[in-house]
């Protein structure tokens, strides 16, 4: 510090240094024979702090100006840290930081700094800058991680890995069960010529069963060989390749892919057998600039958003959606539900099942249609002021008490009233029970063309419709439904597809769960799935093992799970889930 004025340095204590106060301090009380609290005062310190000092001083243990240690001035590394620092240099043309990493492998302890001084005294000059994929890092200055591709099991060795998510084996049997594999050989999926369709399907699928958010963030699990085994592949490919992937089938192919693998799922499970049919449409909001998709309405948001109109239909039992488009204009969204009904007449033969909706779904006209079809029908009558005028004039001895038998429902005790009426554009009469004391201020008006069900029976299976309201909350908060991956509509319906496949599995496994078959995919995926585990291959089997937790037993109790499974995509290897402790 550069002094200006000695007078100013020695009057003003708070600008000399720490040593120099307290001898300021000490020469004061001694020499000048100041008070020791005037002293104390005028250097900044207590009166007991500086008798301390003095009581120091006196007996030797405190000097006034201690000697400051210096530093070595020589460099302290050895020849032998020296020498390999300039072989590693001359071998693999590595900077600085890269040598000091590298020596910190092998327990030398060495900072950068000094492997620059070492460098540049041997006289190496700077090495030219190298670009990110030289260095093996990406634009986020993360490593980059290896090729993904099929696994070689000809030349695969035996081996140990992690996987953060291991529970997501628990699936395998049932990926098996279902029979989605062959609809994937069947459809010709798209493929490369490092990843077959099977593997690129299953990695989508990886993603929809551990509810991630976005395909993009795949990369969060690029470099976890177990997510990559569970695959068939050594690691799960990269984002840009799942995203692309989903671009490469047109409407017409979603469309097939959809209809094969709900067939094969209503031959290999019973999740199809209810007798209703709840539908509804939901809206996929789309949030970027440049967007194809048209301004629709958003009932979850009470507002008209930019989005895809995506139409969803779903067993009346067992919750599974058995039906999606995603491709729906405003202009002809009332006449979605006749392509639900071609679309179920051509799986199923028949259509049995009475279909059940809101007002807004459709239209007068289209339900002439169905009825004419002879298709049953649940719904509700549009509201309008006149409905409203002749309901005080119905007697009150018309009027008829149900109590419905929903556990949880707040309003079980209903009054109603029935007639038939004739709707315009509608050319038979239908069925309209009218209903107060629901909770609601104005009457409810509930209309079907079903006349030998029962009133009970009519007002129960519409209260239940909210299933579907229920599982569309599943499938936005879990598999991501609204977290579209581009505004194309292939691309939507197409991630709506797996979305289905990923909530029809989920299904299969929970209902083996004792005590867990009506929890929703969240709860199971905490509970059982989302756990670490180790992978071992010995050449012959795969063995997944898991330590074990409270929802061990429940695990334990699902035959599935606790024998050997011959895997297809694993080149037909047995795979089996071994618990530890």
């Amino acid at each position: 510090m550069k002094i200006k004025n000695f007078f100013d340095f020695f009057a003003r204590p708070e600008q000399m240094s720490d040593d120099q106060r307290q001898y300021e301090a000490i020469r004061a009380v001694v020499f000048e024979k100041q008070k020791i609290s005037f002293a104390a005062r005028k250097f900044g310190y207590k009166t007991s702090t500086l008798k301390t000092f003095i009581s120091q001083v006196k007996a030797g243990n405190r000097k006034l100006f201690p000697e400051k240690k210096r530093g070595p001035k020589k460099r302290r590394t050895s020849k032998n840290v020296v020498k390999k620092i300039i072989d590693i240099r001359r071998k693999f043309k590595l900077n600085s930081d890269d040598i000091a990493d590298k020596l910190h492998t092998e327990n030398i302890n060495i900072s950068s700094r000094t492997v620059q001084r070492i460098l540049v005294d041997s006289g190496f000059p700077k090495l030219r800058r190298r670009t990110d994929k030289e260095r093996g890092i990406t634009r986020k200055k993360t490593l980059i991680p290896m090729r993904s591709a099929n696994l070689d099991f000809e030349n695969l060795k035996p081996f140990t890995t992690d996987c953060q998510i291991a529970g997501l084996f628990f699936f395998v049997p049932y990926i098996i069960e279902s029979g989605i594999l062959s609809v994937i050989k069947n459809c010709f999926l798209p493929e490369s010529n490092d990843i077959e369709a099977t593997q690129a399907a299953l990695s989508m699928l990886v993603l929809k069963l551990i509810g991630w958010e976005r395909l993009s963030q795949i990369n969060s699990f690029d470099s976890d060989n177990g997510l990559g085994i569970f695959a068939g592949l050594n690691l799960l490919p990269k984002a840009s390749y799942i995203t692309s992937w989903s671009y490469r089938m047109n409407e017409l192919e979603c469309q097939d892919f959809q209809k094969k693998v709900i067939k094969i799922f209503d031959k290999n499970y019973d999740f199809y057998k209810s007798k209703t049919i709840n539908l509804d449409f939901h809206t996929i909001p789309h949030y970027g600039e440049e967007s194809e998709l048209e301004k629709v309405w958003a009932g979850s948001k009470n507002k008209v958003i930019k989005g895809s109109n995506t139409f969803l239909a779903q067993d009346g039992n067992s919750d599974c959606i058995l039906f999606s488009s995603a491709n729906v204009p405003r202009k002809t969204a009332s006449c979605e539900i006749q392509n639900f009904v071609d679309y179920w007449i051509d799986i199923k033969g028949v259509l049995k099942e009475t279909l059940v909706f809101d007002s807004k779904l459709t239209n007068y006209s289209m339900l002439n249609e169905l009825n004419k079809q002879g298709i049953k029908f649940i719904t509700l009558r549009r509201r309008g002021n006149k409905i409203y005028d002749d309901i005080e004039e119905i007697p009150e001895d018309d009027w008829d008490k149900i109590k419905l038998d929903i556990p949880k429902r707040k309003y079980k005790k209903l009054k109603v009233h029935e007639r038939k009426i004739k709707l315009d554009k509608i050319e038979s009469k239908l069925r309209e029970i009218v209903i107060t004391g629901n909770g609601r201020e104005k009457p409810t008006f509930v209309i079907t063309n079903d006349f030998e069900l029962l009133q009970k029976e009519i007002l129960t299976i519409y209260a239940r419709r909210w299933h579907i309201e229920n599982t569309l909350s599943e499938l936005v908060h879990f598999f991501k439904m609204n977290a579209v991956t581009s505004p194309i509509m292939v691309s939507i319906h197409f991630d709506m597809l797996w979305t289905i496949i990923a909530h029809t599995i989920y299904a299969a496994l929970r209902c083996e769960l004792k005590g867990f078959e009506k929890n929703r995919a969240n709860n199971i995926f905490k509970k059982f799935i989302n756990m670490p585990g180790n992978i071992s291959y010995d050449g012959k089997e795969f063995v997944i093992k898991i330590r074990k937790r409270t929802t061990t037993p429940i695990l334990k109790s699902v035959k599935k799970l606790n024998q050997s499974v011959k895997v297809p995509w694993l080149d037909n290897k047995p795979l089996r889930i071994e618990w530890t402790a």
